[in-house]
């Protein structure tokens, strides 16, 4: 039953997540994130031994160029690596500040294509 609720739990927030944002601010979010992304790529060093698929949601407040506000989301329930990997997501986020030219809420994702199409920039 545990497994069960925390799973549900999982999908509710996506859910709401997805809810509350509205087409404006959503592609101002996508911009921003970007810029996020791409920046927090610089810093990013994954741990070995990625799987095939991984997908983080990621809930940035920028303000005054730096994360003032940091969250990491699962879609699903977590993997060992994935419990390893999202604090370092977070870190590659913090250290790669400043982000001059954007603020307010980011809202992005880190997947394995994203992170290997960005590397390659």
């Amino acid at each position: 039953m545990h497994s069960l609720t925390k799973t549900f739990l999982y999908h509710v927030l996506i859910a709401s997540v997805a809810l509350a944002m509205n087409v404006t601010s959503a592609r101002a979010s996508e911009d921003g994130g970007n810029i996020v992304f791409n920046q927090m790529l610089k810093c990013l060093k994954l741990p070995a031994d990625a799987p095939s698929a991984y997908n983080f949601l990621i809930v940035a407040v920028i303000k005054d160029g730096s994360a003032d506000f940091l969250s990491v989301n699962f879609r699903t329930p977590p993997s060992e690596w994935e419990k390893t990997a999202a604090p370092l997501i977070a870190d590659a986020i913090t250290e790669c500040e400043p982000y001059s030219s954007i603020s307010g809420r980011m809202e992005f994702a880190v997947t394995r294509e994203l992170v290997e199409a960005g590397s390659k920039n």
